[in-house]
């Protein structure tokens, strides 16, 4: 498994922007569950973007059945949040708590994902 230190990161990451957004506490620009969706929402797909492993997915496998639980999660985690920033009634999701353990979920079963790229990049 390639790039523990930057698995450590993101799952780091995801950790504190989840704890500002439940804390009930105006940590930095978060004060809120809804707040907390939003800045992990964008810090994800940044990431997705930025990651090289993604890319390589993509380019090499792109019906692979790791590309493809990929772009679920993804989308999951899209979906989730333009509902909190378009405030969609969508049922479960319209809940700004539910959608935060939602979208960390998603990067975190992502970012494992990532780390399999040696099964399918050559």
């Amino acid at each position: 498994m390639k790039g523990i230190g930057i698995l450590l990161a993101e799952w780091f990451i995801t950790s504190l922007i989840v704890y500002a957004g439940l804390s009930g506490k105006q940590i930095l620009f978060i004060n809120g569950p809804r707040a907390a969706v939003i800045t992990l929402g964008a810090i994800g797909f940044a990431m997705c973007m930025i990651m090289p492993t993604i890319g390589k997915f993509i380019s090499n496998a792109p019906a692979h059945p790791l590309t493809i639980m990929g772009y679920i999660f993804g989308t999951i985690a899209l979906l989730t949040t333009a509902t909190q920033i378009f405030k969609w009634k969508i049922p479960i999701l319209y809940d700004p708590k539910i959608a935060l353990f939602v979208v960390a979920g998603c990067i975190v079963i992502k970012s494992i994902i990532g780390r399999f790229a040696l099964l399918i990049v050559k």
